[in-house]
């Protein structure tokens, strides 16, 4: 793998961090295109979708209890944020930030 590339399973669940240190909540989908080329093709990542749970996120850590919450909607206080790509920082993909906010 390239140092541009990331394996979506270390991603998708991670808690993200604005450039401030404050959690904006995890990693729920990412959003990707496809590029052909001579030698085959590449999925590229465009969006990424950060999911919030309000005064419930400390619950949100296992992929069941989001999609639960998610469900529930406004009880749970559900935000979804759409990030673009060239704002996700993704030097450490255990711990993404976003480079600005």
């Amino acid at each position: 793998m390239s140092g541009r590339e990331v394996r979506l399973e270390r991603l998708v669940g991670r808690r993200v961090r604005d450039a401030g240190g404050r959690s904006i909540g995890r990693i729920e989908e990412l959003i990707c295109g496809i590029e052909l080329h001579e030698h085959g093709r590449d999925y590229v990542v465009r969006e990424f979708r950060v999911g919030t749970f309000g005064r419930l996120d400390a619950l949100s850590g296992s992929k069941l209890v989001r999609e639960l919450l998610k469900t529930l909607g406004r009880v749970s206080g559900y935000r979804e944020r759409r990030v673009g790509w060239q704002l996700m920082d993704l030097g450490d993909p255990v711990h993404p930030r976003l480079r600005g906010d």
